[in-house]
């Protein structure tokens, strides 16, 4: 499912606090910068995710809580297709009505039975594995694929009034992304941003409630279904 959610831009809301009297972080090198960006992130207990996304097939908008950087829960709306999405370790949960099941699992069921298969799936969470490459929650916050070694500085800017630095990097795709960075204090992430096949954007604020993904009480997996799959 990794493949229509383009999780490529988001914007953090959890500025530190603090007077003119905290250090500039406009001297730090930039891969220092983005490291202890990320890994802030990644030690905040729960946090909101909203905003958009789109490539060219796909039209995207998400609603998330994330729990210690490993578990989430909230909704997507997948080319207008509402989504509930429950990530737990290694398990992920999705639910959502008839449309969205027949546009994703017509390239995995045969014509024949995909009305069947999909009246069985409609409003019911599916269960399964998260890809192992993709690696769930985790990717979702790690801006430069596993590696900042390239990242380069750009000057400080302003972003809704907020002073920040730009921390880019260009991949084998030849997208960008940067990341916006406090430009006093703690570095945390204030934006970040991707631009080429994929453009997203997203703000990361902390919740009103506590983040607490729960498993559902009921679902069901592809074997469940088993003999309907084209490849089962």
């Amino acid at each position: 499912m990794a493949a229509i959610v383009p999780v490529v831009a988001l914007a953090l809301g959890l500025t530190a606090c603090g007077g003119s009297e905290q250090k500039s972080n406009a001297g730090t090198d930039a891969k220092a910068l983005a490291d202890e960006a990320q890994r802030l992130l990644k030690s905040v207990p729960d946090f909101k995710m909203v905003g958009s996304g789109q490539d060219e097939e796909t039209k995207m908008e998400m609603d998330l809580c994330i729990r210690s950087g490993a578990d989430m829960q909230g909704t997507m709306t997948i080319d207008g297709n509402r989504v509930e999405v429950i990530f737990i370790g290694k398990d992920q949960y999705m639910k959502a009505e008839a449309p969205f099941w027949k546009m994703v699992m017509s390239e995995f069921v045969p014509e024949g039975v995909l009305d069947e298969v999909v009246a069985k799936m409609a409003g019911k969470y599916l269960k399964s594995p998260v890809d192992e490459e993709d690696d769930g929650v985790s990717s979702m916050t790690d801006f430069f694929d596993g590696s900042t070694d390239g990242v380069t500085k750009g000057e400080p800017v302003k972003i809704d009034g907020v002073k920040v630095i730009p921390l880019s990097k260009k991949d084998e795709d030849g997208d960008t992304t940067t990341l916006y960075v406090q430009e006093k204090g703690k570095p945390y992430p204030f934006m970040v941003k991707s631009e080429g096949s994929n453009n997203a954007t997203a703000k990361f604020t902390k919740g009103k409630q506590k983040c607490e993904p729960t498993a559902p009480a009921e679902s069901f997996t592809k074997e469940d279904l088993k003999g309907q799959f084209k490849d089962a």
